[in-house]
């Protein structure tokens, strides 16, 4: 009996969740599109626009204004990103997350190919109506196992 009246309470949440969730994978989506938009424009300036105004990225080098951080790699001779988004969840009521999989590609000022992978992790927030990453973290893939 109690785990009918447990799944009862549950089920609502579940199907609530699991909408907010596959609606938000869209909009996440859309997001990565127009980050890899602004990232093939090489316009740092377009990619903190996705941000909120005292949104962070983060790498293993640590915390870094966006705009600058891009600038950076843009100045490096990044000039192309691929992005998925393969999970959302809500943090909160009003805070949703994504995680997925890049891959940044380029050439340095000699030719060379510039070349990485990994892993990255979103929060966003609503302003203005629109949604917003408030801290993007990523991280290199791990080394393939042998």
């Amino acid at each position: 009996m109690k785990r009918r009246v447990l799944l009862t309470l549950c089920t609502p949440f579940m199907f609530t969740a699991s909408a907010f969730a596959d609606d938000f994978k869209q909009e996440a989506s859309k997001i990565a599109q127009t980050y890899e938009g602004c990232y093939t424009k090489q316009d740092a300036a377009c990619v903190a626009a996705l941000y909120t105004k005292d949104g962070v990225f983060i790498n293993p080098m640590g915390k870094h204004d966006v705009a600058t951080a891009y600038a950076g790699a843009f100045k490096a001779g990044f000039n192309k990103l691929e992005a998925t988004v393969d999970e959302v969840w809500q943090v909160d009521n009003d805070t949703p997350a994504a995680m997925g999989k890049f891959h940044i590609s380029g050439k340095n000022d000699k030719g060379d190919a510039l070349d990485a992978s990994g892993i990255w992790t979103g929060v966003y927030v609503k302003v203005d109506d629109k949604w917003k990453l408030r801290m993007l973290a990523a991280s290199p893939a791990p080394p393939k196992k042998d």
